[in-house]
Order: C-alpha cells, then structure tokens, then sequence
C-alpha cells in the first residue's frame, strides 16, 4: 500500500495543480485563445523541431556510447533512440531502460554499466543547462526580471560549485567525508571511467541539443501572440527544465504550467485581454502535440528493434550472471 501512495503522489500532485490552474483561469479566454492561435504553423513548427531534435539527440547519444561503452552504427542508435521516445510518453525510466538494455545487447557490455552511461548523461545535461543559463543571464538580463536575475546568479554559483566539486570527486580522487565508497559502485562506473575530455565534448554536444529547445520556443510562440527575444529564452527554457526534471510531479506537470504563466504572461500581446489563459492555451496544445509527433516517430522504430529490447529468459540469466 505505501508503495502504491509513493507511485500515486506525483500524479495526484500533477493532477491537483493543474484542475487548480483550469479552475482560476477563464475557460472562456482559454477557448478563444486556443482558436485564435495559428495552429497549422505550431503543428509545422513543431514536426520540424521533432525530427531535428530527434536526430541530434541520437548523434548525441551515439557519441556517447562511442566514448564510453563500444561504437554502435547510427542506424542502430536512431532506432532505439526512436523506441525510447514511444517509451518515454508512458515512463521516463521504461525509455531510459530500453536505451541501457538495448546498448547491453549490442555491446556486451554489463546492463549495469550501460545504464551509468546515461545516468552520467544526465548529470551532462544538468551541466549543459547551466551553461545555458549562465550564457542568457550574461546576455540577456536585460530581458529578465531584475529580482528573478539577482536569484539567478546565486542558482549558478550553487550549480557551478556543485558541479566543480563532483569533477575533483571522480576525477582528482578527493573525498568528500564517506563518499569515496560511491567509486566502487558499478552504477557510478561512467562517472569514474569519463575523462575530463569526454565531459568536455559531451557538454558542448548537449547545450547545443538543448539550445533546439529554445529555437523551438522562439519559433512557436509567436503562434499564440507570445513574443519573446532569444537572450530571455536562454534563461526560461533552461528553468522550465529544470522544473520538468524536479520529480515532484509527472514530468513536471502541473508545475511547468505554473511556471510558465509567470514567466510568459508579462510578453503576451498587449491586445489581449487575459495573458495568462493565453500561456496556459499554449502548453495546452503545444505539449501534447510534441508528444503525439514523438509518438509517430517511436511507432515508426518500434518493430525494427523489438527483438532487442525483448529478452529471453537465458538472456536474463546471463545479465544476471554479468552483474556477480
């Protein structure tokens, strides 16, 4: 029973948040907003955006595994790439999963190893927001709220030093109280076998895949009245990722719409009557409909690696047996 309370918390939290948001904003505006919008351009927007996001996100990860487990072909990565967005649209982890056990079958490689591979690409990408942030409070403050910026300086300063620290823990040896037992776990193995050349590629790779986020932000907004300069996007973006990964909700649910209202609102068309159900109609058609294209695109991927992600019952037992 606790177990299912645990696994039931983030979408009653999800679900709370956002029936809170629909019950404080008028449906009517929202309607209206929803019909005014340029929803052809959005759908084209963002079918463009799907595919190119799609291919950098596979070039990423092949990259990756290239530097960290065994070279797999592109074709290969592109289909598992594929399948792990079908996936992701259910669980987060189940996407992350089939990457681990689809890179495990390929390279022979121990599963466990596999999946620190992408644990570390998630520390990556903690890095690569940052880099974000830090280049949109440099070059775009004067966009941003004075207050909401002054904060900001002082998120990158815990960020940056956060992420210092972690290098001189895996890479120069230092201790931090008990902490040096964590080299020994297989979980943290790419953590340990990364060289500061691999951090250094992989996060460059990764704020140039992220930085499609925000071209695609500034691209589609503008179909829903909202106008917003790059410099700000480099600082909204990256905090809207941020929230999404927090795991309060699902997949920040709720709380992203929360968010975005505060921080969109204020760069609605001033022609408009309520800003924020104008925000709120935008991730409202938006989200959904990036997901539906990633949907397609697993779908499309989904029978050429089926047999990989699959495994049979001797397969789990030599997994197993790796893992001794």
């Amino acid at each position: 029973m606790p177990n299912t309370i645990k696994r039931l918390l983030p979408w009653l939290l999800s679900l709370a948040i956002v029936g809170y948001l629909f019950a404080s904003v008028d449906l009517g505006a929202v309607r209206e907003a929803m019909a005014g919008a340029d929803l052809a351009a959005l759908t084209a927007w963002l079918a463009f955006f799907a595919v190119v996001v799609f291919l950098a996100d596979s070039l990423t990860l092949h990259v990756l595994l290239a530097r960290l487990l065994d070279r797999l072909g592109f074709r290969d990565v592109l289909a598992v790439k594929g399948v792990s967005y079908f996936l992701n649209a259910l669980n987060y982890s189940a996407g992350a999963g089939a990457v681990a056990w689809f890179a495990h079958r390929k390279t022979r490689r121990p599963f466990l190893s596999a999946l620190s591979t992408l644990l570390w690409l998630n520390f990556i990408d903690i890095v690569a927001l940052l880099v974000l942030l830090g280049f949109g409070i440099t070059f775009g403050r004067e966009h941003v709220p004075a207050d909401l910026a002054d904060r900001l300086v002082w998120v990158l300063l815990a960020g940056w030093f956060i992420t210092f620290g972690a290098l001189a823990y895996w890479r120069l040896g230092l201790d931090f109280l008990v902490l040096g037992r964590l080299r020994t776990w297989r979980i943290f193995h790419a953590f340990r076998e990364a060289h500061l050349a691999d951090y250094a590629v992989m996060v460059a790779l990764r704020t140039l895949f992220i930085g499609l986020y925000v071209l695609m932000t500034f691209a589609t907004l503008p179909t829903f009245g909202i106008r917003i300069g790059l410099g700000a996007l480099l600082v909204y973006v990256p905090l809207l990722t941020f929230v999404q990964i927090v795991p309060a909700s699902v997949s920040g649910l709720g709380a992203i719409q929360v968010v975005m209202i505060a921080l969109y609102a204020p760069h609605v068309a001033p022609s408009v009557a309520d800003p924020a159900a104008q925000v709120l109609a935008y991730s409202t058609i938006a989200g959904p409909l990036m997901t539906l294209v990633r949907l397609v695109i697993g779908y499309l991927f989904m029978a050429n690696v089926t047999r990989d992600l699959v495994p049979d019952e001797a397969t789990l037992a030599a997994a197993r047996g790796s893992e001794r």
